[in-house]
């Protein structure tokens, strides 16, 4: 195995992104030192290829990991099995069909492409499959037997995983080493920290259930446990980091400094405040301009409790769930920010944010720690996502791709999950990491050739 630092090929990369052309590797395509016979894919909804809220047929087709596969094969790369769902509209966990653009009351905006997604979660394979992407799964999952056994009852298991699991108490790790795999991508951690975040912050900094952030011990013990068996194969491989999400369009896309009022409309919204009964001393001072969205704040301990709330500032994040139709002042709406805080599961404050850094700072040293121990590729996606973030987005073919929400081209329509685009330049990522670490000459795709969010028409 190589050890091979991404510092200087993170510079390297963000300037190539930064082009106006992608760059396309003119040399012969060779695998190097690399045996890629036996790629398999370990991970959550990133590598499984969910989008647009959902896991359906076209989101996988470009997820990072068949991606790879694709490029792997013109190198000798072996075969590359997912667990590849009908064509329709697709399934979250919950039933719902995937996001897409479409008009509402005149305004362009994501909704459900159907009534109910389709069943897909009685499908079974009974071969093994090397895409082991299985959305929801936190890092503790990826060794949990029985993660996928519809018998220990709901909420105890994951359907996304029973559709390909190998038994009923396997785990994700028993399957992809059960492969003997002579490569292998990890991509794991963004849901230890993602459901607190998408959640408001209602859950706690310790604990295990979809809404808090995972304890650094657990997360620590079960990543350890994974990489070492998958390194016990004797596979090299590649581990790719956790992303700032509060970067994301999830969190990103709701201005917190949208409330733009005249002296008049100020002063009228603190006017209602008074004759609702609100102490001078907790009514908001909104000004003519720009202000902050009034927020629920159960912080401010030091207040009755109907009167913990405050506007929001820079350091806060109203999340992209939030209904914007409540947001619209009365009559026109129940004047949520404005005269109604926006309830406390819409936004992520500023503490709670700094919880996901912490959090993510250390799960990401984990990681990192775990790469230089084993010698394995380490990506850094965070920085990655960093620099995007700093130049205001990277230019390829002439199209200027940033984190913007549907414009942006990276994310899908959840705010969260990767477009074609997004996805094929984490692959191109990898694959220059590879090429710089094992000698090789794997291609890179032009990303041009694909799709950020579908425009109706």
């Amino acid at each position: 195995m190589i050890l091979f630092r991404n510092t200087f090929l993170l510079l390297t990369a963000l300037l190539v992104l930064s082009q106006c052309e992608s760059v396309i590797d003119s040399n012969t395509p060779d695998s190097g030192t690399l045996n890629l016979d036996r790629y398999v894919a370990v991970g959550n909804s990133l590598t499984a290829g969910y989008a647009d809220n959902a896991l359906y047929l076209e989101g996988q087709l470009v997820s990072y990991p068949n991606l790879l596969s694709q490029q792997f094969q013109k190198v000798g790369g072996g075969n590359f099995k997912q667990p590849l769902v009908d064509a329709g509209p697709g399934s979250d966990a919950n039933g719902n069909a995937r996001l897409v653009l479409g008009l509402s009351n005149g305004n362009l905006g994501p909704m459900p492409a159907a009534a109910q997604g389709q069943n897909i979660f009685d499908d079974r394979f009974t071969e093994p499959v090397q895409n082991l992407g299985v959305p929801g799964a936190r890092v503790f999952h990826i060794p949990l037997e029985g993660f996928g056994n519809t018998q220990a009852g709901a909420g105890n298991f994951n359907p996304f995983y029973t559709r390909f699991k190998s038994s009923a108490n396997a785990s994700l790790l028993q399957d992809a080493v059960s492969q003997n795999p002579t490569f292998f991508s990890l991509w794991i951690g963004n849901n230890d920290v993602l459901g607190y975040g998408t959640s408001g912050g209602v859950g706690t900094i310790n604990g295990i259930s979809d809404i808090d952030i995972t304890p650094l011990s657990v997360f620590t013990d079960a990543i350890t446990a994974t990489v070492q068996a998958l390194v016990s194969t004797g596979a090299d491989g590649v581990i790719l980091n956790i992303p700032d999400i509060t970067s994301i369009p999830f969190f990103t896309t709701v201005p917190w400094d949208a409330v733009e009022l005249t002296a008049t409309q100020a002063s009228n919204f603190r006017s209602q405040l008074s004759s609702a009964g609100v102490p001078s001393a907790y009514i908001p001072n909104y000004q003519a301009g720009f202000n902050g969205f009034l927020i629920v704040d159960p912080d401010l301990d030091d207040r009755p409790e109907q009167f913990r709330f405050r506007l929001a500032t820079a350091e806060d994040h109203i999340l992209l769930t939030v209904p914007q139709d409540s947001l619209q002042p009365a009559p026109l709406g129940p004047g949520w920010g404005t005269t109604v805080p926006i309830p406390d599961q819409y936004t992520l404050r500023a503490p709670q944010a700094a919880n996901v850094a912490e959090a993510t700072a250390q799960f990401n040293n984990v990681i990192e720690n775990l790469a230089s121990e084993h010698n394995l590729v380490f990506v850094d996606v965070n920085a990655l996502l960093v620099g995007v973030k700093e130049q205001g987005g990277i230019n390829f073919d002439g199209m200027t791709l940033t984190l913007d929400f549907v414009s942006g081209g990276i994310f899908s329509l959840d705010g969260v999950h990767l477009t074609d685009r997004g996805n094929a330049i984490v692959a191109n990522y990898i694959i220059e990491s590879l090429n710089n670490a094992f000698g090789a000459a794997i291609p890179v795709f032009n990303i041009g050739d694909f799709k950020g969010v579908r425009f109706p028409g």
